[in-house]
């Protein structure tokens, strides 16, 4: 009776070891899919798409139940940020105002055309009079300075005994011959004006850059805490596994009772980091639904390819296309270049006022009493004026010279921190690449160190305690490859920032 019992046992023990090499030979499939699962976006629109099983999040059943809603890749998040996105709606509105403006400086040397008069009705001692005047007129000034004035006066009024007519063209010319006088002084205004619309449309460009980069940023918190939650759910489900095997452990009688209290603690704290994740995606789904100015209850889950390379980051290469594509560094050229023409506008002013002027007169008058009368007048002289001690114009040309000065050291300012900018980046992108090279290696030697344990555990050559432990250094290590990669693909976001390249990274031509 006591060798059946034997042989039965025996039996059963054998089941079980069967069952648990089952156990841990389908659980490496799953972990090592788990850790080569690690999506990340591309920084290039243009690139070729993955095929939509590269994409995240992960088509296993876990995935799926993880995340419902409509798939958002970069590329849209772009497209869309560019037609609703609030910053960028309000940079348009701006330029219909700036547009105008530049218009209205333009219109500088446009003949200007104008009517004015009034109709009187008054009485005086006892008589009733009614007086109509109406005075059509132009106005035009000219690239050396010169103001040509031409009104067409017409006055009619009517009272007992006493009607009037008159109707007569007045000219005015006048040019001057110091303050006021040449083409330079005069197209002054314009060119600044037009260099003002210059740096408009930088600001615009910039506007347009900064809001992409950051909704990029927002796409891709958004599918970094996606895929820490898969992660985390995938901590979840080989805890539970780890479970399984060590309940069959303790049926055996291989281990003690106790060991499934510590991996059901496992099994708790991971499904806290679940909670936790979840939480993220769903701070990170709002921030970028408002970016994209969405209904904030859409259901939106951002996918983009995994690929990453690495890309040439020679300063020699990169701090010209800065210093040709920066939007501060060019808006600041033109400034100075507004503030030299401030400079010639300033020594103007320190000139005497010396002009040559003519005015005419013509036309007829007739009423009731005075018969009709030619009008024929005209005049001309030279008018000046000399001021003697009136510092406040010198005060001009010192400011305009401080200003001037002040905007070339404010351009070297810009250039040393462009600089500054572009080598750090360009560095930080070098070694992020060189960890992520680690992290993906860290990631595999993890994953296979947990399948090795497994195994030893399955011979009796491991403890469940150590099994948990390389799940956890597994578990960290994946986390830091998807920081890896994430990070990287920020930095070549950032660095197209600093170069001034976003638009024409992602093909955007502004239409202004």
């Amino acid at each position: 009776m006591e060798r059946v019992q034997h042989r039965t046992t025996r039996a059963f023990r054998v089941l079980t070891f069967s069952l648990v090499a089952c156990s841990v030979l389908m659980l490496q499939p799953n972990d090592i899919r788990a850790a080569q699962k690690i999506p990340v976006p591309t920084p290039r629109p243009d690139q070729e798409r993955t095929p939509p099983k590269n994409e995240m999040p992960s088509a296993s059943a876990a995935g799926t139940a993880l995340f419902s809603g409509v798939k958002l890749s970069l590329d849209d998040a772009v497209f869309l940020g560019l037609r609703n996105n609030r910053t960028i709606r309000s940079a348009y509105i701006d330029r219909t105002s700036q547009k105008f403006g530049l218009r209205v400086a333009e219109d500088r040397f446009t003949p200007q055309f104008g009517i004015s008069g009034n109709v009187t009705r008054q009485r005086i001692f006892g008589v009733d009079s009614t007086t109509i005047e109406v005075t059509p007129g132009v106005s035009l000034l000219t690239k050396t300075g010169a103001s040509l004035d031409f009104a067409w006066n017409t006055t009619a009024s009517w009272q007992d005994g006493a009607n009037e007519f008159s109707s007569a063209a007045q000219i005015g010319i006048e040019q001057p011959l110091l303050r006021g006088a040449g083409f330079d002084v005069n197209m002054a205004p314009v060119k600044s004006a037009r260099l003002g619309e210059l740096v408009h449309k930088l600001r615009l460009k910039a506007t347009v850059s900064e809001t992409v980069a950051t909704i990029i940023l927002a796409h891709r918190a958004l599918l970094a805490s996606q895929q820490e939650l898969q992660l985390a759910q995938a901590a979840v489900d080989r805890s539970q596994d780890l479970l399984t095997i060590t309940n069959a452990l303790i049926t055996a009688g291989r281990i003690a009772p106790m060991e499934a209290i510590q991996a059901q603690a496992d099994i708790e704290r991971q499904k806290l980091r679940v909670l936790q994740a979840k939480q993220t995606v769903e701070t990170n789904r709002l921030s970028l639904l408002d970016l994209l100015a969405l209904d904030l209850g859409a259901k939106i889950v951002a996918v983009e390819n995994i690929d990453s390379k690495k890309v040439n980051t020679s300063i020699a290469r990169l701090l010209p296309i800065a210093l040709s594509e920066r939007y501060d560094y060019m808006g600041q050229v033109y400034v100075i270049e507004q503030n030299r023409l401030g400079i010639t506008l300033a020594k103007n002013e320190q000139l005497w006022d010396v002009s040559l002027y003519a005015q005419a007169r013509l036309g007829g008058q007739r009423g009731e009493g005075i018969g009709s009368n030619s009008i024929a007048d005209g005049a001309a002289g030279l008018r000046f004026t000399i001021p003697i001690n009136d510092l406040s114009r010198q005060q001009q040309l010192v400011d305009a010279t401080a200003s001037y000065q002040n905007a070339e050291l404010q351009l070297e300012a810009i250039r040393s921190g462009i600089e500054m900018q572009v080598r750090g980046t360009a560095s930080q992108v070098n070694l992020l690449w060189q960890q992520l090279a680690i992290a993906e290696k860290a990631s595999e030697l993890a994953l296979q160190a947990v399948v090795i344990e497994k195994a030893k555990l399955n011979a009796g050559r491991s403890t469940t305690f150590q099994v948990r432990s390389l799940e956890d250094s597994l578990r960290e290590s994946e986390s830091q490859l998807l920081n890896a990669r994430i990070g990287y693909l920020n930095a070549l976001t950032q660095l197209d920032m600093q170069l001034g390249t976003t638009l024409a990274t992602w093909h955007i031509d502004l239409k202004d």
